[in-house]
């Protein structure tokens, strides 16, 4: 009987253990959902904060080329005189 008693712990304590770790596996899983969703979302941030990014490079150089433009014709209109 004491072989019984044992087993019959045993058993308790195994299907405890299982429950613990379904709980587990569960709250990783949801863990896991929410990190995927706060991934997505900030790839999609950096994807549009890159294109801001390549914009306002875009609009530098354009008024840099501008500036030198405007440079230039200064410079002549200085040789010119």
């Amino acid at each position: 009987m004491e072989v019984l008693e044992k087993l019959e712990q045993r058993i308790s304590e195994l299907l405890a253990g299982i429950d613990r770790l379904k709980a587990e596996n569960a709250r990783i899983r949801s863990e896991s959902e929410t990190n995927s969703a706060k991934i997505a979302e900030l790839s999609e941030e950096n994807r549009k904060m890159c294109a801001s990014l390549a914009q306002e490079e875009n609009t530098r150089g354009e008024a840099m080329k501008r500036l030198d433009a405007l440079l230039r014709k200064i410079e002549e209109h200085e040789n010119i005189e």
